[in-house]
């Protein structure tokens, strides 16, 4: 697994390489509002070291991106060590639209978690979700074995969560050595916990215990 080190600004706040000014400061005060010490939806699931390394690489982040001059030579080092194409910080370049991202509603989000809570609600769901909480340790499987059951497509946790689906897919495979720092990860699983309405806490911690299981000689736990 990456650590937060190892990623490029753009990477850290999540924004992509032709990001505007406003999109940049927009994803600056949510990593804040996330990852910040008064942050009661994360405050359990990082040390105070972890957040403060990560609070430090989000103000680098900030402070390079939001100055002109220093993004300039910033996204040239990038270009020269070969870690980003050039034609990504084009703006003639189209971006990728994530799924349903600038077209869901509010209303939508209602709706499906009106759907989830329903179909929690029958004998079968109820069955899987027990098991699944009953585990010590869970897959990414099991996670999209229960995703399966409700009927909930990945666009569909994207839309709610604003997770890439790349990053859903690779939880869901089991490929820890492409998914991001720990300290994202643990993040994105609460998310697609909360989506499915079952314990945030008890996924976060089995799903690492399975993954430290499945890579031994990975030191993941560096976030």
């Amino acid at each position: 697994m990456k650590t937060f080190e190892n990623e490029n600004y753009y990477q850290i706040l999540q924004v992509p390489a032709n990001a505007r000014v406003d999109e940049i400061k927009h994803a600056y005060r949510g990593a804040l509002a996330i990852y910040g010490a008064e942050s009661v939806a994360t405050y359990s699931l990082f040390s105070d070291e972890q957040r403060e390394r990560l609070l430090q690489a989000i103000e680098a982040a900030f402070d390079t991106l939001i100055n002109e001059e220093k993004r300039i030579a910033y996204n040239q080092m990038l270009i020269d060590t070969g870690q980003v194409d050039a034609a990504l910080f084009s703006r003639q370049g189209q971006r990728k639209l994530e799924a349903y991202c600038d077209t869901r509603t509010l209303s939508n989000e209602k709706r499906l978690g009106q759907w989830v809570q329903k179909k929690a609600d029958t004998p079968e769901i109820r069955q899987r979700i027990e098991a699944i909480l009953a585990k010590e340790m869970l897959s990414g499987l099991e996670l999209k074995q229960l995703r399966e059951a409700y009927g909930i497509d990945i666009s569909e946790i994207h839309a709610v969560t604003k997770i890439s689906g790349d990053s859903l897919k690779r939880i869901e495979a089991n490929q820890f050595d492409d998914l991001p720092a720990e300290i994202y990860v643990k993040q994105f699983l609460k998310a697609y916990a909360e989506v499915l309405r079952i314990d945030a806490g008890h996924v976060i911690d089995s799903y690492l215990k399975f993954m430290a299981r499945a890579m031994p000689d990975n030191d993941h736990d560096r976030a």
